[in-house]
């Protein structure tokens, strides 16, 4: 990709028309040949395989979750009767997607994925969501939900099947996922999450656990949660009040027995008020920013929130074409994969739009010319 121009235009830099490409082909070229080639090699991707490659599947996936296909069928038809996508991907028939998808080791897609995010990661640096603060870490899970006739071995209950996504999201982009089945409890699901100590994690109630803070706070990971109703508190002394704004910060120690459940590490409790009146409360280990610092911290909580909405709603996770855990891996972490995808780009372009308008645009334009995506969409604004 050459630069003409330093000048960016609408939330554009410029390109030169030099070794012009579909706007797909630039998006994959992302995931580095040399990378590819060797993760598929690692996992025997190709071992016995004549036709579907796993280059093939990955971009095939790609494809179909950008374009939002709703079914192999769809996919099969769309890739066999275009010949741009034929140069790019050896298609399979149905029964042979199927059946790859339930096999093909998981691992490769989930490597590309962490290749994604440290490339990320190295070229634009630490996502800063707030001035003067640590980069935060927003830990949340969400359940995808499967009829149970589908997906028997992913059976949360009598009525439901579904896999669950535990993430961390710096506000930008996911860092790191755990695929788990729905029945695991957000606790159960946290094996290499919180490791980084200069960053500040933030998770909601339900991961609430006293005998696990202190873990955390003895290993130097910073966190701010939601405290719980009913919780058994000992006030230790007032840090802060300001009746006016309804707003109480006490330092404590959580639990209630000695040898039971009762915290040896002190806690910052913050307690406001909603516009009902009914208290929320903030748990915290961190003792230098300030109260209303600490709740604005929280309040980015919802930018995971919004991201899981985005995902499921934009990039075709509700539809699963795959039903054994390996499939519902695979289409998991090619979604995340086509959202890197698009993140990557947005920077690239200096795109000072939403991800979801720069999705919509994609999605327009994947199998047109590159430079004339840009030069076209500049134009009509």
């Amino acid at each position: 990709m050459e630069v003409m121009s330093n000048h960016s235009q609408g939330g554009f830099k410029m390109f030169s028309n030099k070794n012009n490409k579909l706007l797909f082909d630039k998006l994959i070229a992302e995931i580095g040949g040399n990378f590819l080639n060797s993760v598929i090699k690692k996992y025997d991707g190709d071992y016995r395989t004549q036709h579907f490659d796993s280059k093939s599947h990955l971009y095939s996936l790609i494809y179909f979750n950008i374009k939002g296909c709703k079914s192999l069928r769809e996919l099969e038809t769309t890739t066999s009767s275009n010949k741009k996508l034929k140069r790019m991907i050896n298609v399979p028939s149905v029964s042979q997607f199927s059946r790859k998808n339930a096999t093909r080791d998981y691992r490769i897609f989930e490597d590309i994925f962490y290749y994604l995010v440290n490339k990320a990661s190295k070229k634009y640096g630490a996502v800063k969501l707030l001035k003067d603060i640590p980069p935060l870490k927003i830990v949340d899970s969400t359940v995808v939900q499967l009829a149970i006739k589908l997906a028997p071995q992913l059976k949360i209950d009598n009525e439901r099947s579904g896999i669950k996504i535990n993430t961390v999201f710096n506000g930008e982009y996911p860092e790191k996922v755990n695929i788990v089945k729905g029945n695991i409890s957000d606790r159960r699901c946290n094996e290499g999450i919180f490791t980084e100590k200069g960053s500040i994690y933030v998770f909601d109630r339900g991961y609430y656990d006293y005998r696990w803070y202190d873990k955390l706070t003895e290993s130097g990971i910073m966190f701010v949660t939601r405290g719980i109703k009913n919780a058994l508190v000992m006030e230790e002394r007032i840090i802060y009040s300001d009746p006016d704004k309804h707003l109480y910060d006490t330092e404590v120690i959580m639990g209630s027995t000695p040898g039971g459940n009762l915290t040896f590490n002190k806690y910052r409790e913050i307690q406001t008020f909603d516009e009902s009146g009914e208290p929320i409360t903030f748990i915290t280990n961190i003792f230098h920013l300030t109260t209303e610092e600490i709740i604005a911290i929280y309040k980015k909580r919802w930018q995971i929130e919004i991201f899981f909405k985005w995902i499921k709603q934009n990039l075709k996770i509700k539809k699963f074409i795959g039903y054994n855990e390996n499939a519902v891996k695979i289409q998991i972490y090619c979604a995340l994969i086509s959202y890197l995808l698009i993140y990557i780009s947005s920077k690239t372009i200096n795109f000072n739009k939403s991800i979801l308008t720069l999705t919509r645009v994609v999605k327009c334009n994947l199998l047109e010319s590159y430079d004339e995506f840009l030069k076209e969409y500049f134009l009509t604004g």
